[in-house]
């Protein structure tokens, strides 16, 4: 009888630890399914955060290449504005040209004074034999009649605002005095402008008073910026609405 009961006893003892490990194994797997909802839950949510930065670096992405595209169109728009700017410099007169044209030099005529002042001294009349401010506006404008694109006297570049203007027996250009010879300067087509110029009636009066006039050619000349100012003591800004 013993040993029945210590067979009873040592079963009874396993199947004791058999269940205390099934239901050891039960809690754990319900607490391990309880924690699995945790984990769903913070992977979802790690996913969600990942999702929200791919976003954002995808929105930071377009806006780097807007601010490219901007960039890139204000850098085509101030060379578009450069380029404007650079031509409204050329029509202006200052910037440096150069091309193709004629130059024309006229003198007083001194050996003409020389004999009438030998020949007839009471009626000797100096003004008569030496180039107002007059002469040499008239050759200008024949000059801009026959298309001339740019002009300069003695060194001087002709805007719309220059003047030619005598101040006694001074001639002035932009304000600056010149003295004979008086080299005047003009870019165009040579030909057309040569023979312009020759068939005008300041060239004839000059020549029919023998004053030394002389025209050449060039393929190649170099016309200097204008230096000075343009006055602007009259004008005023136009406000928006035209006040």
């Amino acid at each position: 009888m013993r040993k029945v009961y210590l067979s009873l006893l040592i079963v009874s003892l396993f199947s004791g630890l058999l269940v205390s490990w099934q239901l050891r194994a039960n809690l754990i797997a319900e607490a391990q399914a309880k924690q699995e909802p945790s984990l769903v839950d913070i992977i979802k949510s790690l996913e969600q955060e990942d999702a929200a930065l791919e976003e954002t670096i995808a929105k930071l992405r377009q806006d780097i290449d807007n601010l490219q595209k901007d960039s890139s169109q204000g850098q085509g728009r101030l060379a578009q504005l450069q380029k404007e700017l650079e031509t409204l410099r050329l029509y202006a007169g200052l910037v440096p040209v150069a091309g193709s044209g004629i130059t024309v030099v006229v003198d007083d005529n001194n050996a003409g004074a020389q004999a009438a002042q030998k020949s007839s001294p009471a009626t000797y009349r100096p003004e008569d034999y030496i180039i107002h401010d007059k002469n040499v506006l008239y050759l200008v404008n024949d000059l801009k009649n026959a298309g001339a694109e740019a002009i300069a006297i003695n060194g001087l570049r002709l805007v719309t605002t220059s003047h030619i203007r005598c101040v006694g027996t001074v001639i002035l250009v932009n304000s600056t005095r010149i003295a004979p010879p008086y080299e005047i300067q003009a870019l165009g087509d040579p030909e057309a402008l040569t023979a312009a110029l020759q068939q005008s009636l300041e060239y004839a009066y000059l020549k029919s008073r023998d004053f030394p006039i002389k025209i050449t050619t060039a393929t190649e000349m170099v016309l200097p910026a204008y230096n000075g100012v343009f006055p602007s003591e009259h004008l005023r800004l136009l406000q928006a609405g035209g006040h």
